[in-house]
């Protein structure tokens, strides 16, 4: 009988064990480089989506500063445009990674100022964090990539924006240096290394390129 009863209890406990160890929250495994965890319907949240979401909001917003645009001309010389820019970042809602947004640039030339309005979408790779930029017009795209082993790295927080646009169905980069918006006119720009040694000896023009 004594027998018996330390069976049972045995075969007890060995199915507590196993019930508690069967309750796993989710599988993990390797994205980027680190572990990632995935939840089936629990309360915590997943640590790379919250990384997404914050990017995105970080994103939103309105910034200001300069860009310098590396495109070929009508006549195929390899050419450098500068000017001013201002760009807003429209989320659709706090949960979404994709947006509208708008982009003024300005440029003085003999005195004489010019101004083009464009709107685009952007939305964020779920898989590489890139930020996809579409021009409404052109209908070109490009991408701005936050990876460390990129020579055009691009860097983003609550006050700075900086980086390159790399042409992705078009052969164009546009490098900008941006900073959350203010009325204050950013001084001292400088463009990354990538934006230098990229596309040395090009001459940069102060002036606007339809885009």
């Amino acid at each position: 009988m004594k027998r018996q009863l330390r069976h049972g209890m045995l075969l007890a406990v060995t199915a507590s064990l196993f019930a508690l160890t069967g309750c796993d929250s989710g599988d993990t495994y390797y994205d980027f480089g680190y572990p990632r965890t995935t939840n089936n319907g629990g309360s915590g949240a997943n640590n790379d989506d919250s990384r997404l979401y914050e990017l995105a909001n970080t994103l939103r917003g309105h910034w200001n500063g300069a860009m310098r645009y590396e495109y070929t001309d009508d006549n195929g010389k390899r050419s450098i445009a500068q000017f001013d820019a201002q760009m807003e970042f429209d989320q659709y809602d706090a949960t979404r990674l994709e947006g509208r947004g708008q982009e003024i640039d300005a440029a003085t030339v003999n005195g004489k100022t010019q101004t083009q309005t464009l709107t685009f979408t952007w939305t964020i790779d779920e898989k590489t964090s890139d930020i996809y930029v579409v021009y409404d017009n052109s209908q070109k795209k490009y991408r701005i990539t936050f990876l460390q082993n990129n020579e055009l790295q691009s860097y983003l927080d609550g006050k700075r924006f900086a980086g390159t646009m790399i042409g992705v169905n078009n052969n164009e980069f546009i490098d900008f240096e941006l900073s959350r918006y203010s009325y204050a006119k950013p001084a001292n720009v400088v463009f990354s290394r990538a934006a230098n040694t990229r596309a040395a000896g090009l001459e940069v023009e102060y002036k606007l390129v339809k885009r």
